[in-house]
């Protein structure tokens, strides 16, 4: 069951021409289950999680697939990757100021794999929201954030859904 958040119109964070449209969507999960270790890689049911992520989204034409520089992130990230014929590309989890900046730079289509501890503070960057749900960081490895973002005519408006897959 999807929750679904639809904050009321805020102001533009990015300048756009009259009369445009610009739209950035940006799709964001944690990575899959894991074995143990300081860098473990995924364990079956991670791998299985993964590979149903890029099912999940190959109708979806994505511009960029980003992950952090971890093998459980790289994991996740790679089938969906592969399935898009794009390139995973690495982004700093300890500068989501910056990565949420950079991204808002262009519209597209993007999926983002990241750990418990970021993909929240990163969907709340993103969509400007302040309240939501708390992810449990030890448990919930099925959740998907869907942000998507309007600048129409220089009006911003956001859009969050949250999804278990």
């Amino acid at each position: 069951m999807a929750q679904v958040i639809i904050p009321a119109d805020t102001s533009p964070s990015v300048q756009s021409a009259k009369d445009s449209v610009q739209t950035w969507t940006f799709i964001l999960v944690r990575h899959g289950e894991k074995h143990t270790g300081s860098d473990p890689e995924l364990n079956e049911q991670g791998t299985l999680r993964a590979q149903r992520l890029a099912d999940m989204l190959q109708h979806i034409p994505l511009n960029k697939v980003y992950s952090t520089d971890y093998r459980r992130t790289q994991l996740t990230a790679e089938p969906t990757a592969k399935s898009q014929s794009l390139p995973v590309t690495s982004y700093d989890p300890s500068d989501l100021e910056g990565f949420s900046q950079t991204l808002m730079q262009q519209p597209g289509r993007y999926l983002i794999v990241g750990h418990g501890n970021t993909m929240i503070v990163l969907a709340k960057k993103l969509s400007q929201q302040i309240d939501f749900a708390k992810m449990d960081f030890t448990e919930d490895y099925d959740r998907l954030y869907f942000v998507e973002v309007n600048i129409i005519d220089g009006k911003r408006t956001n859009s969050l859904y949250r999804f278990s897959y």
